[in-house]
């Protein structure tokens, strides 16, 4: 996979020549934009994600630092790495540069090979970020997959805090999680869980309802059937009987 890039130069040519001349394909990237302003860069950052972006930084309107700085405040995810380039060895840039985190400060006058290697380390960095999200990706499929097998195997009497000790995390922080992640609430996908499973089991009839429902975690049957009715917009007999087209001996219920 190659890593977006966008180049900033108020000098046309400079830029033009930076994206197709420099082997930016052999190092991994992509030039996806090139922009003479940092005021037009910054819109088309705010709609397209981008990876890298290599900036001038003494330009008209918005310079390079200003744009570090906005950049700052963004909520992007991921942050692209940002490279300003200076013909002008100034510490005051530098320090700003640091100042706004950016990743590196590179003259114009930097030796070719010199830059094959500083862009070479900073493919190897995001290749590094990159595995570390996949890693942690895997890390949180799993915490949910484990909360969801600890409901299946206790529909009767699953809760909040007892799953969370499942995976050693804070009740508060898997609310939280588990919403993000699933877009339900902890709650709401328990009882989900034991309406399909109570749909699942009312085509078996080998089970009356009032076993179902203990089978699907309510002690009451009157419960039970007020939660399926809502959950399906029928009752557990009604459900049943269109279903399997009939109804078994004890199947009453109470409403």
């Amino acid at each position: 996979m190659a890593y977006q890039i966008i180049i900033i130069d108020d000098e046309k040519e400079i830029s033009t020549g930076f994206a197709q001349f420099f082997p930016w394909a052999n190092l991994g990237f992509f030039v996806a934009g090139q922009f003479t302003g940092a005021k037009a860069a910054l819109e088309f950052i705010k709609s397209n994600p981008v990876d890298m972006i290599v900036s001038d930084i003494i330009m008209p309107g918005m310079t390079g630092i200003d744009l570090a700085r906005e950049l700052s405040t963004m909520a992007l995810d991921p942050q692209p790495l940002v490279i300003l380039f200076s013909a002008h060895s100034e510490f005051e840039y530098a320090r700003q540069a640091l100042k706004y985190k950016c990743t590196d400060y590179v003259l114009k006058t930097t030796e070719y090979e010199e830059l094959i290697q500083i862009f070479s380390h900073l493919k190897e960095q995001l290749d590094e970020r990159n595995s570390a999200a996949v890693a942690n990706d895997n890390y949180e499929d799993k915490v949910i997959t484990e909360i969801k097998e600890y409901v299946k195997q206790n529909p009767a009497s699953a809760n909040l805090e007892e799953a969370a000790s499942r995976v050693y995390l804070s009740a508060s922080y898997v609310s939280r999680y588990f919403k993000q992640r699933t877009d339900m609430n902890f709650s709401d996908y328990v009882t989900a869980y034991k309406m399909q499973l109570a749909s699942e089991l009312l085509t078996d009839l080998q089970y009356k309802i009032y076993e179902i429902s203990t089978m699907s975690g309510y002690a009451n049957p009157v419960n039970f059937t007020r939660s399926f009715k809502k959950h399906y917009g029928i009752s557990p007999r009604e459900y049943r009987f269109e279903k399997m087209g009939r109804i078994l001996p004890g199947d009453e219920e109470d409403s």
